[in-house]
Protein backbone atom coordinates (compact mmCIF):
# COMPACT_ATOMS: atom_id res chain seq x y z
CA UNK A 1 0.00 0.00 0.00
CA UNK A 2 1.27 3.44 -0.87
CA UNK A 3 0.59 6.01 1.83
CA UNK A 4 -0.15 9.66 1.11
CA UNK A 5 1.87 11.96 3.35
CA UNK A 6 1.33 15.72 3.27
CA UNK A 7 3.22 18.36 5.21
CA UNK A 8 1.62 21.79 5.43
CA UNK A 9 3.57 24.85 6.54
CA UNK A 10 3.84 28.51 5.59
CA UNK A 11 7.55 28.89 6.36
CA UNK A 12 9.55 27.77 3.28
CA UNK A 13 12.74 27.18 5.26
CA UNK A 14 11.01 25.01 7.84
CA UNK A 15 9.15 23.18 5.07
CA UNK A 16 12.45 22.24 3.40
CA UNK A 17 13.76 20.85 6.69
CA UNK A 18 10.56 18.90 7.27
CA UNK A 19 10.66 17.51 3.73
CA UNK A 20 14.15 16.18 4.32
CA UNK A 21 13.15 14.64 7.66
CA UNK A 22 10.02 13.02 6.25
CA UNK A 23 11.86 11.53 3.27
CA UNK A 24 14.59 10.14 5.51
CA UNK A 25 12.07 8.63 7.95
CA UNK A 26 10.10 7.07 5.07
CA UNK A 27 13.28 5.43 3.74
CA UNK A 28 14.26 4.17 7.20
CA UNK A 29 10.81 2.78 7.97
CA UNK A 30 10.55 0.93 4.67
CA UNK A 31 7.04 2.12 3.80
CA UNK A 32 5.93 3.20 0.36
CA UNK A 33 4.69 6.76 0.32
CA UNK A 34 3.82 9.64 -1.92
CA UNK A 35 5.00 12.81 -0.19
CA UNK A 36 3.72 16.29 -0.91
CA UNK A 37 4.59 19.62 0.63
CA UNK A 38 1.95 22.35 0.85
CA UNK A 39 2.95 25.95 1.45
CA UNK A 40 -0.02 27.67 -0.19
CA UNK A 41 -1.57 30.08 2.31
CA UNK A 42 -5.01 29.85 0.72
CA UNK A 43 -5.05 26.03 0.73
CA UNK A 44 -3.96 25.88 4.37
CA UNK A 45 -6.51 28.54 5.37
CA UNK A 46 -9.37 26.74 3.58
CA UNK A 47 -8.64 23.65 5.65
CA UNK A 48 -8.78 25.73 8.85
CA UNK A 49 -5.17 24.98 9.67
CA UNK A 50 -3.61 28.43 9.49
CA UNK A 51 -2.94 28.57 13.25
CA UNK A 52 -1.85 24.92 13.39
CA UNK A 53 1.20 24.75 11.13
CA UNK A 54 3.28 22.69 10.77
CA UNK A 55 0.75 19.95 10.05
CA UNK A 56 1.48 16.32 9.19
CA UNK A 57 -1.29 14.46 7.40
CA UNK A 58 -1.14 10.75 6.63
CA UNK A 59 -3.76 9.18 4.37
CA UNK A 60 -6.12 12.11 4.92
CA UNK A 61 -5.88 12.11 8.72
CA UNK A 62 -4.04 14.81 10.64
CA UNK A 63 -1.58 13.14 12.98
CA UNK A 64 0.38 16.18 14.14
CA UNK A 65 -0.33 19.89 14.26
CA UNK A 66 1.43 22.92 15.71
CA UNK A 67 4.30 20.82 17.06
CA UNK A 68 7.84 20.34 15.81
CA UNK A 69 8.17 17.17 13.76
CA UNK A 70 11.33 15.52 15.04
CA UNK A 71 13.08 12.69 13.17
CA UNK A 72 12.47 10.07 15.89
CA UNK A 73 8.77 10.95 16.09
CA UNK A 74 8.38 10.68 12.32
CA UNK A 75 10.17 7.34 12.24
CA UNK A 76 7.90 5.94 14.97
CA UNK A 77 4.78 7.11 13.11
CA UNK A 78 5.91 5.60 9.83
CA UNK A 79 7.01 2.30 11.38
CA UNK A 80 3.50 1.97 12.81
CA UNK A 81 2.19 2.11 9.23
CA UNK A 82 4.45 -0.71 8.04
Amino acid sequence: MTHLIRVLDLDPGRLMILESRVKKAVRQSGIKARISMVSDNLAITRQGLLDSVPVLEINGSIVSRATPLLPDDLLALFKALA
